[in-house]
């Protein structure tokens, strides 16, 4: 018997081995031993909120993710959390919104990020059950390929030194050339960005069961005294010109969805900032724009956060 204990244990080894080195290297604080996480990834920003719950919430897409939570502090005079994290549809928004508000912990102010892009009902990808299972099943998580890459990719990072990137360019000559070499009028992130968006825009048309449920968020939040504000984050202007106006979007969202959601604020009395179509404080999309969407953290997300914060107090 002795025997096959020592057998067992000695198997076990590379177990225990693996188990450190996934804790250790892990980038989403999932088990809450380190200081802190810098993934934007979801399941890290809603174990943070978990761990230690805050009132005042940031649910979105990317173009929210990366914010300076520092610089939103100082214009708005309070704490917020973000659980903003890429790739997010208006589904999974509405899911982790219905998530927060069924939590036992207190909610005071959501900010919900809204774009045309993601009332795509072409867009409306449905990961979040699997994140909730992913919550509160350890096992799940840590036999989880994604994460143990991730925790992989982490320890490279560590051993080689690699910088955090940052969403900025100080843009060059070369950056102002097609792929043919001749000259572009943005930069070629930028100039490039519509290219990538269009093929899940070319058959645009409203997810009218998602904005169904965002009334009802709305709804909700009213009756439960949870101040809501619904943001549109700025776009670029050739993502309008070459997208929403090429593929009709433009006429719908001014004509039908802004409207309907301009009778809901008034209606069920949240907050909407519309800088997607309204205009903003971005009026130099070559430097303050980062791609069509996302602003450049250097030049353009620092005054944008200062504007959205100033009109929210």
């Amino acid at each position: 018997m002795k025997s096959i204990l020592k057998k067992l244990a000695l198997l076990s080894v590379p177990v225990w081995v693996w188990l450190a080195f996934f804790i250790a290297f892990e980038p989403n604080n999932y088990f809450g031993l380190k200081s802190g996480s810098g993934s934007s990834q979801p399941v890290a920003r809603v174990r943070a909120w978990e761990q230690a719950p805050g009132q005042n919430l940031i649910l979105g897409d990317s173009r929210l993710a990366h914010f300076d939570m520092d610089l939103i502090a100082e214009e708005s005079g309070e704490a917020w959390q973000n659980l903003a994290f890429g790739g997010a549809s208006l589904r999974e928004t509405l899911d982790l919104a219905g998530y927060v508000l069924d939590s036992p912990h207190e909610v005071k102010h959501i900010l919900f990020a809204l774009s045309f892009y993601t009332l795509n009902a072409g867009y409306d990808t449905d990961r979040f059950s699997a994140l909730a299972q992913t919550l509160h099943d350890p096992l799940a998580y840590c036999l989880n390929l994604e994460y143990n890459v991730n925790a992989l990719t982490v320890f490279l990072d560590t051993v080689r030194g690699t910088p955090d990137t940052v969403e900025s360019g100080d843009w060059g000559p070369a950056d102002y050339l097609g792929a043919d070499g001749a000259a572009i009028p943005l930069h070629r992130r930028l100039y490039d960005y519509p290219a990538t968006i269009a093929p899940r825009c070319a058959r645009w048309a409203p997810n009218e069961e998602q904005l169904a449920r965002l009334e009802a968020l709305a709804a909700r939040c009213q009756s439960e005294g949870v101040a809501l504000t619904v943001v549109l984050p700025p776009m670029a202007g050739n993502v309008r010109t070459e997208i929403c106006d090429a593929y009709g979007i433009t006429p719908v969202m001014e004509g039908d969805i802004l409207p309907r959601l301009a009778a809901w604020s008034g209606e069920y009395g949240f907050q909407l900032l519309d800088y997607e179509w309204g205009g903003s404080c971005i009026t130099d999309d070559d430097t303050q724009f980062f791609d069509g969407f996302h602003l450049d953290e250097k030049y353009g997300l620092p005054l944008w956060t200062r504007q959205l914060f100033g009109d929210m107090a």
